[in-house]
Order: C-alpha cells, then sequence, then structure tokens
C-alpha cells in the first residue's frame, strides 16, 4: 500500500502557547487534502496543550525521545511516556540532535528501536554537512545512517524517512529536486 503525501513541521524551540493554539486553530480549519498526513512537533512543554488543540486530522510529534522507559534520566522523555500521553509520534536523528547534542548513528537507531518497540510511529531525519556533499560522500552517509537503523529494526512501516540537507540549512544554498531525489 503507498504512503500517503506526508507534511511535517518541526517548531524547534519556537512559540508559545497562545501562538501554537493560533497555528493550530489555522490548520484545524484548513482544507487540507484527505490523502495528505499533516504531523506537528510543538516544543515538548506544548505537545499536550497541541494534542488537546488539534483536530484529528493534525497529529502530534515529540522531537525527542529516549532509549529507556523511565529512570534517573534528568530532562529525558521516553517513548512510553509519550505513548500514555497520546503522542503518536516523533523526530528522531534530526541534525541539531547530531551535531549539538554529538547523536551518533548508533544512539539514533537505539531511539528508534526504542520509538518502535513503544508504538510510536518515527520520522528518521538522514543528511549530509557541506564538507560531506562536497567529498561526493553524501549517498554514503545517507546510507550508514539508515544502515545503524536497519541493523536494530526490520519492519519500516512506522518510519517516514526525511532527507534534510544539513548543508542548506542557514547557508542560502538549496536543494534542487534532483539532489533531493
Amino acid at each position: 500500500m503507498a504512503r500517503k503525501f506526508f507534511v511535517g513541521g518541526n517548531f524547534k524551540m519556537n512559540g508559545t502557547v497562545k501562538s501554537i493554539q493560533s497555528i493550530i486553530e489555522n490548520l484545524n480549519n484548513a482544507q487540507l487534502d484527505p490523502n495528505t498526513e499533516v504531523v506537528i512537533a510543538p516544543p515538548a512543554l506544548y505537545l499536550l496543550t497541541a494534542l488537546t488543540a488539534a483536530k484529528s486530522h493534525i497529529q502530534i510529534s515529540a522531537q525527542n525521545a529516549y532509549t529507556a522507559s523511565s529512570g534517573a534520566f534528568t530532562g529525558e522523555i521516553s517513548a512510553t511516556q509519550l505513548v500514555d500521553a497520546g503522542i503518536p509520534w516523533v523526530i528522531l536523528g534530526h541534525s541539531e540532535r547530531r551535531t549539538l547534542f554529538g547523536e551518533s548513528d548508533e544512539v539514533v537507531a537505539d531511539k528508534t528501536k526504542a520509538a518502535l518497540d513503544a508504538g510510536l510511529s518515527v520520522i528518521l531525519c538522514i543528511g549530509e554537512t557541506l564538507n560531506e556533499r562536497e567529498a561526493g560522500i553524501t549517498k554514503d552517509v545517507c546510507e550508514r545512517q539508515l544502515e545503524a537503523v536497519k541493523a536494530k529494526i526490520s519492519d519500516w512501516s512506522k518510519i517516514v524517512i526525511a532527507y534534510e540537507p544539513v548543508w542548506a540549512i542557514g547557508t542560502g544554498k538549496v536543494a534542487t529536486c534532483q539532489q533531493v531525489r
């Protein structure tokens, strides 16, 4: 079965209760194509606000989840907790998590397995840096990132792969349609 067209919006560490409610109100009232899956990822503090405000055609995603289901991990949120709260999606492998927080391909793979085991759907981010692109190893980098996950899981039905050309973020350089394919 073919997957629906997918549109995801990551708020990163932006927004307020009021601004997020306004965005969700606009999405709730928008005439969206029924063959399009719409998922938004507000900051963790606003997940339940978003979940309560969104109509059923708008799904909510966390921006991160930890591998353990509980324990002494200050500041972390587990995939199990997200499922318990009614959050159906999580973003994993985002370039900012990889670069700012040092998340390796293996850590992303472990998080992906934990999320799937808990029952979440995963937006799995992959992509190369400018140095990797200029070195001509884009395909190798993306394959390496996917292989790490492939080593941990076999069912990809609840994963959306989001190609994120890290080299294009904040540089003014834009990926062409051909590069994205």
